[in-house]
C-alpha cells in the first residue's frame, strides 16, 4: 500500500495530539497540583497526636478533603511517571511487557497508546520532510527505473531479465522470504545471519529454497540454528526433518565472491541490467539506504514487483529432509490442462487427489461383506468424473518426476490432515513463473469474459481445504448459483463445513464483521499481533482463512456502503486472516479485466504489476461442478446423481471387463513343470527367478505392460495396451514405448535366466500375451483358487480352497501403478477377497469359531477402514464370551476411521453397547410367581 502525502499528515496530526496529551499528563498537571495546593513533600513529619487530632476534628473548612485530594493527584502522577519509564524502555527495545493488574491495566493502556501514537510526529515528521527528494533518491538507489520506457511497458517494473539490482548493491546479499513482509528497503550490513519465526506448514528444506534459491542448503540452516535459546514452551531444534510453529530458526547470510572462493550458484550475483549506465552503477553500489522511516524505502511502485520463484534445485545433492508437497516443487508443471480447455494449478490437482482418496476410503469403510457367494452380485460404485482422475493423476506423476515414492490412499489423506490453514493461492503463471495472491487481506476484484472462470477455479481450490475448520468461504446465494450453474450449491454447504451460503451480500458483510470483531477481542485479550500468532498461542481455537466471494457492490445508497465496509474488512483482515474476492468491477483494491482464456488484460489498483501479462487458472462450469461432487464425496456423503455422463456430454469410459469378473487364467501345456520365472503383481510389481528378484534392468514401462498384461491372460492388441498405459503419447512415441517395454522384459529374462531363445511374452494373431509355460502369476494362482471355491461342489471343497485365499493375496493389485483400469480392478480383487474370507468365516463359524475369528482379523489387515468386518469381529468375540475384546475392536475401529477423519456410525456402536452389555444369569433367576385369580 502507497504512503500518500495525506496519510502523513494525519499522522503527524495524530503524532502531534498524543505529544501534546502526553506532555499535558506529564508536565501540565503537576504543575497545576503545585499552584493551587504547593509542594506535596511537608517540611516536617506530622507526630501521631497531630494526626490523630486533624483527623477526629470536624473538618468545617473542607482541609482535609481538598489535602487528601491532592495526595491521589500526586499519587496518581507518580504511577504515571512509572509506567510511563517502562512503556517507554519496553517500546524502544521492541518488546512487549506483560498486562498489569486490573487497577493499573487501564493506565498502562493509555500511556502504551500515547507512547506509541507519540512516536508518530517525528516518524511522519521524517517523511514529510524527505518527500520533495524522495523521487530522487528512489531513482538513484535502484539505477533502472529511468529506463524503464517503452521496452518494459510504462509499468514501472523489471522484467524477469532485469528483476535484480545491480552487482554490489545491499539486494544481492539477501533474498526475502516469499512468507515474510518484504522490508521497504534491506540495509546492507554484514550480519552473520537473520532470524527467522517458524510458520506453520514451513520445512528447513522449504525455507532454504526460498531464501537462497535452493532446498538443498537446509544443512547451513541446521547448523546455524541448532544452538539458539528457543522461547518459552518452543522444544529446541535437534532434528532437521521435525521442526515447530514458533521455533526460531538462523538464515545465514549468502556469502559474497569477495567472502568466498568457490560461491555456490545461489549465491553468485545475477546479471546487472544492460540499460544501466556505468557511473549509475557506482552511484547505486556506494549508497547507503534509507532508514525504514525514511520516505524513500515506501515510494517504489511494488515492494515486489514480479512473483519470486526459486530456480531448480541442484538434483545430485542430498534429499531434503521432506518433500514439499505445493507450486514450489522444482520440474513440477505450473499449469495442468484438461481436455475441456480448463486450466487448473498443481494445488488444486493436489487438493483433488486427497478428496480422490477420501472417496474411495469412504466407499470402502460402507461397503457391505457379502459372505453368501449365491447372493454375492458386484455392484460398482459411481464413477469418479474423468477431469478430476486426470488431475489426480498430473498429481502423483510430480513424484515419479522427483522419484519419490507415490503415496496410498490412506498416506494422503492422512498428510492432508495435517496442513495448516491456507495463507496464500497460487493462481496462475506469468513468464513461466507462478503468481501468489495472499488470502489475508486479500481485496481482488476479477472482471471480464473469464473473471467467472477463474474465481471459480479460486473457490474450488479453497473448498477442499475448508474442512477441519481450515477455511471458510462466504458466498450470497445469488452468486454461488451464478458462479457454479447446475451444482446443488446447498447440498454441498450442509456436506462442506466450511462453506457457508448466505441470503444476500448484507448477511455476508454481517457475518465477517461479527468474526473480525471477535478475533480483534482475543487478539487484544491475549496482545498478540496477528491471527498467525493465535493459531500459535492456542492452536485449539478454530481460526479458518476467511474468503468472501461475492459480485461487486453496484452504485447504489447500500451497495456503497458494502463496497466501503468490504474495502474495511480486507484492509483490517490482514491482521485477522480475511480476505475478499470480487466479481465486477472494483476500483477499492486491484482490479483484472480477463480474457476467455485466463489472461489479464488490464490490471489496476496496488498489486496491478503482479498480474501484468499473467494468465490466472480457470475452470469450466461443468469441470467445477465434477470436481464439486468429488469434494462431497469426499465427505463420506453421495450425492444423488442423474445418469453418469461426461463432462463432455458423452458416456463414461467403461471400466475393463476383467474388473468386474474372474478370466479364467491360462493352465501350462505341461502341468506340475515350474516355470524359470515368476511375476509378482500382488503388491509392487516385481519379475523373480530361481536365484531371486530382478531388482536392476528392468524399466517402469516394462512393469506396466507386464501388469496390463497379467490382467489380460488371453492376450491384448498393442493398440489396446497403448491407450490404457500411454493415451497421452503421440502415437510414434506410444508405439516405440511399447517395442521399448517388450524388448526390455525379453532382454531382462533372458539375462536372468540364461534361456536365449524364449520370448516370455508371445505375439500371436496380433495379441501381446504372457507365456504361461516360463511365467507363473501370482494373480492367476489366485484367481483359480476363487474360481475353484465358486465352482466347489460341497462345503468340503469350498472351505479346502477358500483357505488358501488369505496366504495366497499378498497383497493389493500392482501398488503405486496409477491407472483406472489398475484401481477398477484392484478394488474388485480386494472386495472379491474379503467376500471370500467372509464366505469362509460362514461357514467355519460354528465348528472352529477360534479359525474364524482369526480369519476375520485377518481380513481386516486387508481393508482396515471396513466397518462391516469390524462388526462381525465384535459379534463373533461376543459369542466367545469375550466383552473386553469387543470393546478393544470398537476402539480400533475408532483410531482407524480417525485417520481418514470419520467416526464409527451410529449402528456400529449401538451394536458394540448391546453387545458390552452383561446378559441375565438364567440360571440362577427365580420364576416370577403366578398371579392368583
Amino acid at each position: 500500500m502507497t504512503y500518500t502525502g495525506r496519510s502523513r499528515l494525519a499522522d503527524f496530526a495524530r503524532g502531534l495530539t498524543a505529544l501534546v496529551v502526553f506532555l499535558f499528563f506529564l508536565v501540565g498537571c503537576p504543575v497545576a497540583m503545585y499552584a493551587m495546593g504547593g509542594s506535596p513533600i511537608p517540611d516536617r513529619i506530622p507526630s501521631w497526636e497531630e494526626i490523630s487530632a486533624t483527623l477526629m476534628r470536624q473538618d468545617t473548612d473542607q482541609s482535609v478533603f481538598l489535602a487528601t485530594l491532592f495526595l491521589i493527584g500526586w499519587g496518581a502522577w507518580c504511577l504515571f511517571i512509572v509506567t510511563v519509564c517502562s512503556e517507554a524502555v519496553n517500546y524502544l527495545a521492541g518488546r512487549s511487557r506483560a498486562a498489569a493488574s486490573r487497577p493499573v491495566r487501564p493506565l498502562q493502556e493509555l500511556v502504551r497508546n500515547l507512547v506509541a501514537t507519540a512516536t508518530l510526529t517525528f516518524s511522519a515528521a521524517a517523511s514529510l520532510a524527505s518527500s520533495a527528494s524522495a523521487a530522487t533518491t528512489m531513482h538513484a538507489v535502484t539505477g533502472v527505473h529511468a529506463a524503464a520506457g517503452p521496452e518494459s511497458g510504462g509499468q514501472g517494473h523489471l522484467s524477469p531479465e532485469q528483476d535484480a539490482p545491480p552487482q554490489g548493491s545491499a539486494e544481492s546479499e539477501w533474498t526475502p522470504l516469499l512468507a515474510d513482509e518484504p522490508p521497504a528497503r534491506p540495509k546492507s550490513d554484514h550480519h552473520e545471519a537473520r532470524t527467522h519465526v517458524v510458520k506453520r506448514g514451513e520445512t528447513l528444506w522449504n525455507l532454504a529454497r526460498r531464501t537462497y534459491g535452493s532446498g538443498d542448503r537446509y544443512p547451513e540452516i541446521f547448523e546455524k540454528s541448532r544452538n539458539i535459546d528457543q522461547p518459552n514452551g518452543i522444544p529446541a531444534l535437534t532434528d532437521p526433518d521435525v521442526i515447530h510453529p514458533g521455533q526460531l530458526v538462523r538464515l545465514p547470510r549468502l556469502s559474497t565472491p569477495d567472502e568466498a572462493s568457490s560461491p555456490s550458484p545461489a549465491a553468485s550475483p545475477r546479471p546487472k541490467p544492460h540499460n544501466t549506465p556505468p557511473e549509475q552503477e557506482t552511484q547505486s553500489s556506494t549508497r547507503t539506504p534509507a532508514p525504514p522511516s525514511s520516505t524513500s524505502g515506501r515510494t517504489t511502485t511494488s515492494p515486489v514487483p514480479s512473483p519470486v520463484v526459486a530456480p531448480p534445485a541442484d538434483r545430485s545433492a542430498s534429499p531434503p529432509p521432506s518433500s514439499p508437497d505445493d507450486q514450489d516443487d522444482a520440474g513440477s508443471p505450473l499449469a495442468i490442462s484438461l481436455p475441456s480447455g480448463s486450466l487448473i494449478g498443481l494445488g488444486l490437482a493436489a487438493a483433488l487427489s486427497v478428496a480422490v482418496a477420501a472417496t474411495r476410503l469412504h466407499r470402502r469403510r460402507r461397503r457391505p461383506l457379502q459372505s453368501d457367494p449365491d447372493a454375492a452380485e458386484y455392484v460398482p460404485e459411481p464413477p469418479i468424473p474423468t477431469p478430476v482422475l486426470k488431475a489426480h493423476k498430473a498429481h502423483l506423476d510430480t513424484y515419479a518426476d522427483r522419484e519419490a515414492s507415490v503415496p496410498s490412499d490412506p498416506e494422503l489423506v492422512r498428510k492432508d490432515l495435517l496442513t495448516p490453514e491456507p495463507d496464500h493461492l497460487v493462481v496462475g503463471t506469468r513468464d513461466g513463473q507462478a503468481v501468489t495472491i495472499p488470502l489475508a487481506g486479500l481485496s481482488l476484484g476479477l472482471s471480464g469474459d473469464g473473471a467467472h472462470a477463474a474465481a471459480r477455479a479460486i473457490t474450488t481450490e479453497l473448498l477442499p481445504k475448508s474442512r477441519r475448520y481450515r477455511a471458510e468461504i462466504v458466498i450470497p446465494e445469488a452468486d454461488a448459483e451464478a458462479l457454479f450453474p447446475g451444482t446443488d450449491i446447498t447440498g454441498l454447504a450442509r456436506a462442506v463445513e466450511g462453506l457457508i451460503i448466505t441470503p444476500s451480500l448484507n448477511e455476508a458483510v454481517e457475518h465477517l464483521e461479527a468474526e473480525l470483531l471477535r478475533r480483534s477481542r482475543m487478539r487484544q485479550t491475549a496482545e498478540l499481533p496477528d491471527v498467525a500468532a493465535l493459531r500459535i498461542d492456542d492452536p485449539a481455537e478454530p481460526l479458518p482463512t476467511m474468503l468472501l466471494v461475492a459480485a461487486a457492490p453496484t452504485h447504489d445508497a447500500t451497495a456503497v456502503y458494502n463496497s466501503a465496509t468490504v474495502h474495511a474488512l480486507a484492509m483490517l483482515g490482514r491482521r485477522h486472516s480475511i480476505g475478499a474476492l470480487l466479481l465486477g468491477p472494483w476500483k477499492d483494491g486491484t482490479g483484472l479485466a480477463l480474457a476467455d482464456d485466463g489472461t489479464v488484460t488490464v490490471a489496476n489498483g496496488p498489486c496491478a504489476d503482479q498480474f501484468t501479462g499473467a494468465r490466472l487458472f480457470h475452470l469450466t462450469a461443468d469441470d467445477a461442478d465434477d470436481m464439486l461432487q468429488t469434494i462431497q464425496t469426499a465427505t463420506g456423503s453421495e450425492p444423488i446423481l442423474p445418469a453418469p455422463v461426461g463432462s463432455t456430454g458423452t458416456p463414461p469410459e467403461p471400466a475393463p471387463e476383467s474388473a468386474h469378473s474372474l478370466v479364467p487364467p491360462p493352465r501350462p501345456s505341461v502341468e506340475g513343470r515350474q516355470a524359470p520365472a515368476r511375476l509378482q503383481v500382488l503388491g509392487p510389481v516385481l519379475l523373480h527367478t530361481a536365484d531371486g528378484p530382478i531388482t536392476s534392468g528392468m524399466r517402469k514401462c516394462a512393469k506396466q505392460l507386464l501388469a496390463y498384461l497379467a490382467l489380460h491372460p488371453k492376450g491384448a492388441t498393442r493398440d489396446q495396451a497403448i491407450g490404457a498405459l500411454w493415451p497421452d503419447l503421440v502415437p510414434e512415441s506410444a508405439v516405440i514405448q511399447f517395442n521399448t517395454a517388450t524388448t526390455n522384459i525379453r532382454k531382462a529374462l533372458r539375462a536372468a535366466t540364461g534361456l536365449a531363445e524364449p520370448k516370455y511374452v508371445l505375439h500371436t494373431a496380433g495379441h501381446y500375451r504372457i507365456d504361461p509355460d516360463l511365467i507363473d502369476v501370482d494373480l492367476w494362482q489366485l484367481t483359480t483358487t476363487l474360481m475353484d471355491a465358486e465352482q466347489a461342489d460341497d462345503n468340503t471343497e469350498r472351505i479346502d480352497a477358500l483357505a488358501l485365499v488369505g496366504d495366497l493375496y499378498t497383497g493389493e493389485f500392482a501398488s503405486g501403478l496409477e491407472y483406472e483400469w489398475a484401481n477398477a480392478h484392484r478394488e474388485y480383487l480386494r472386495r472379491a477377497v474379503i467376500d471370500a474370507l467372509g464366505n469362509f468365516v460362514q461357514l467355519t463359524q460354528q465348528e472352529q469359531p477360534d479359525r474364524a475369528l482369526a480369519t476375520l482379523e485377518r481380513a481386516i489387515t486387508y481393508d482396515p477402514y471396513s466397518e462391516p468386518l469390524y462388526r462381525e469381529v465384535m459379534r463373533l468375540q461376543a459369542r466367545l464370551g469375550r466383552p473386553d475384546a469387543v470393546r478393544r475392536t470398537y476402539q480400533l475401529l475408532g483410531s482407524r476411521l480417525d485417520e481418514i477423519d470419520a467416526e464409527p456410525n451410529e449402528d456400529t456402536h449401538q451394536l458394540m453397547a448391546a453387545l458390552s452389555r452383561p446378559k441375565p444369569d438364567v440360571r440362577n433367576a427365580r420364576p416370577s410367581p403366578r398371579r392368583e385369580r
